[in-house]
């Protein structure tokens, strides 16, 4: 699984949207698009519901949602880990 796009994912649940996550991880508005796509096409699993201009979490976005957070956290908990080891 790939960090990158987890981080990207959870950034725009947390956000909000895609123009927001893209401002808080420094990135363009369509490599978020893109890379939520990537990730939607790798899991073969809709995401995000759009209700107008918002996105939606779809029941199988809550589930990686979850996954994700915990996948994240556990990453960062490592590199602490190994950081102090070194």
């Amino acid at each position: 699984m790939d960090l990158t796009a987890l981080k990207i994912f959870k950034t725009v649940v947390e956000q909000g949207g895609v123009t927001r996550a893209a401002a808080a991880l420094h990135r363009v508005q369509s490599n978020v698009t893109t890379r939520v796509k990537q990730l939607e096409k790798k899991l073969g699993a809709t995401l995000f519901n759009r209700q107008g201009r918002k996105l939606v979490l779809s029941p199988e976005g809550k589930v990686l949602f979850a996954y994700a957070e915990r996948l994240l956290s556990l990453s960062s908990e490592t590199h602490r880990c190994c950081a102090r080891a070194g």
